[in-house]
């Protein structure tokens, strides 16, 4: 993947830190930015700590970038592959793996951390085992930090950012590195009373001299971190971005038996399978869009919370969708459902409410919302619960966002399990995808 001009600038300065970070808006390429820093400095060995859901993604993005194996450390016990020279891993196993990763031995230690707003608390023990005195960071030669959020709250979510990558800086403010002055100078704190204490608790309730602080990290003699809104580089961005993420499926008796049998597959007797509509295989995959909904529900919601405007919501079966629609409205949120069973007037009431910003989300059935609807202006964001392996449908399926008239740069993630299902129907579309692009673009290949 060809690099833009901001990555290619933003790689270039988190490689001539030590420890710095990427905070730039979600969909603005971070995750190439900082293996394009990790390339330029020689990582030997890269270690990636990241959310659960984005493990696999980092595996991928980082054998296609770096060209090295990568290997996802699942447990506190998995033995690491002599061969891996890119290591995957949770913030709960990176902090119970610390003690080990710190004796890594290696040309130049390189670690990123992922959605690093994880680290904000001071007390955390993850934030104490990476950024904390003698912490992973101290033993790596490059530390770097991605968010697009680093303060979610106030701007004592900071500290442990500030302290690690600049302490002069700080001390310079503070007259040391102290929490409470940290506090006392760039916070509001007011005691507050709940019921069945018997003392009042003080509490961060606000910022202040924010100016300051962007100022350290981004504007001084020695900035520590970078910065770009989505808009900054609107221009050198493509309209739409696509991310894969993995999520656990909610396990009963029957679907575990049912993916015991899946096993003794390989994956071209699945695809196979697949290809042909083996009935069986059909009920699996229903199984498995079901199981996912729990998960799926917790990773819309979240969306929903980060972004503008309406989240579009794909799946295929009928009883997923329902399934969704449920788990989403007992978390509070607006949401509606567009599929085979609903009227053509129903249909253009849900276009209307989404545009007009009345609904969180909206949960279509992908082939039921292929043509004539317009949702361009409620929003710019899909999760997709249930692919189709016809690539020719999903685009149709995106294109109810990614149209003309969109203001906003769209972003499609694709959630699925770790089952030869869900890897076969994406083996499927690329192979599709690839037959399409060679009948219709014979002189780009």
């Amino acid at each position: 993947m060809k690099l833009l001009p901001h990555q290619i600038e933003d790689a270039a300065f988190l490689a001539s830190r030590k420890f710095a970070g990427c905070f730039s808006g979600m969909g603005s390429g971070k995750t190439r930015t900082a293996l394009e820093a990790a390339r330029l400095v020689g990582a030997d060995p890269l270690v990636i700590v990241a959310p659960p859901i984005a493990l696999r993604m980092w595996c991928r993005e980082a054998e296609d970038h770096l060209g090295a194996t990568s290997q996802i450390l699942k447990t506190g016990s998995t033995v690491r592959l002599p061969s891996a020279r890119i290591l995957v891993m949770s913030y709960e196993i990176a902090t119970k793996r610390t003690p080990e990763l710190k004796q890594l031995l290696g040309e130049k230690l390189v670690l990123i951390c992922d959605e690093s707003h994880a680290l904000k608390s001071t007390k955390a023990k993850r934030t104490k085992a990476i950024l904390g005195f003698g912490g992973l960071c101290s033993a790596f030669d490059h530390s770097w930090l991605l968010t697009g959020t680093p303060a979610t709250r106030w701007n004592d979510d900071l500290i442990p950012f500030l302290f690690r990558a600049a302490p002069d800086a700080m001390k310079d403010k503070l007259g040391g590195l102290s929490i409470e002055k940290f506090q006392l100078r760039y916070t509001i704190r007011q005691q507050k009373r709940f019921a069945n204490s018997r003392f009042p608790t003080t509490m961060t309730v606000g910022s202040r001299n924010t100016d300051e602080l962007r100022e350290i990290m981004y504007h001084g003699a020695s900035p520590v971190a970078v910065r770009r809104e989505l808009a900054d580089v609107w221009a050198a961005m493509p309209p739409i971005t696509h991310n894969r993420y993995t999520i656990g499926v909610a396990s009963s008796p029957e679907l575990s038996a049912a993916l015991a049998d899946l096993r003794s597959l390989s994956r071209a007797q699945v695809e196979e399978k697949l290809a042909a509509k083996d009935p069986a295989l059909a009920t699996l995959r229903r199984m498995i869009g079901l199981g996912k909904v729990p998960e799926a529900a917790a990773v819309i919601a979240e969306r929903v919370e980060d972004t503008s405007g309406a989240v579009l919501v794909g799946a295929w079966h009928i009883e997923v969708i329902d399934g969704l629609v449920a788990a989403l409205r007992a978390k509070g949120l607006r949401v509606e459902a567009l599929d085979g069973r609903t009227s053509l007037p129903r249909k253009s009431q849900l276009e209307a409410a989404f545009n007009a910003g009345e609904l969180h989300v909206l949960v279509g059935q992908i082939g039921a919302m292929g043509v004539s609807l317009n949702l361009q202006k409620g929003g710019s964001s899909i999760i997709v619960v249930e692919e189709d392996w016809s690539p020719a449908m999903m685009d149709q399926f995106y294109a109810r966002l990614h149209r003309m008239g969109q203001s906003q740069h769209v972003h499609v993630d694709t959630l699925e399990t770790e089952t030869k299902i869900d890897e076969a129907i994406h083996k499927i579309a690329k192979e599709k995808a690839r037959q399409h692009k060679i009948l219709n673009d014979v002189g780009d290949l």
